[in-house]
């Protein structure tokens, strides 16, 4: 995606539909994970041991909620849960609560004051986010054991 940046001057379709093409496939690729994420969890959390449970329309931010619930943790916890598994950039691009502007950024929640503007680096930080989720806990749970992380330099 870098070098497709670096390179918008050299292609004949024009910039700001490259962008918007750019930005739609970022956001429907972090939406694939987060999908691919959901179905994770479904395999691998008993339901029956959550308030509520959940079934095959249970989403991932249903889910998320009724698995701190069941952990006990602290709101604050739980609004760094939802950070990390992205729930309102979710919520807001499954609810068509986005907009592509022809500055090349995606603003979420456009319509309340919780507007969140995204630029494609940022797109690619939240793809990057979500994958790794997914990949450290498919590792994780076929090892059945924690994967040990690099250190920050």
């Amino acid at each position: 995606m870098s070098e497709l940046i670096s390179k918008l001057d050299t292609f004949e379709t024009k910039n700001d539909e490259l962008t918007n093409f750019i930005i739609y496939s970022e956001l429907s690729f972090i939406n694939s994970h987060l999908d691919a994420i959901k179905k994770f969890l479904k395999i691998i959390i008993n339901p029956i041991k959550l308030e509520d449970g959940f079934g095959k329309h249970t989403i991932l931010e249903q889910m998320v909620e009724r698995i701190c619930k069941k952990m006990n943790y602290n709101e604050k916890l739980q609004n760094s849960i939802k950070g990390l598994f992205l729930l309102d950039f979710r919520e807001a691009t499954t609810q068509q609560q986005f907009i592509i502007e022809k500055t090349g950024n995606l603003t979420i929640n456009h319509k309340n004051e919780n507007k969140i503007k995204l630029n494609i680096k940022d797109l690619a930080d939240y793809s990057s986010q979500a994958m790794e989720i997914i990949l450290a806990a498919m590792f994780d749970w076929s090892n059945g054991k924690t994967r040990k992380r690099a250190r920050a330099r």
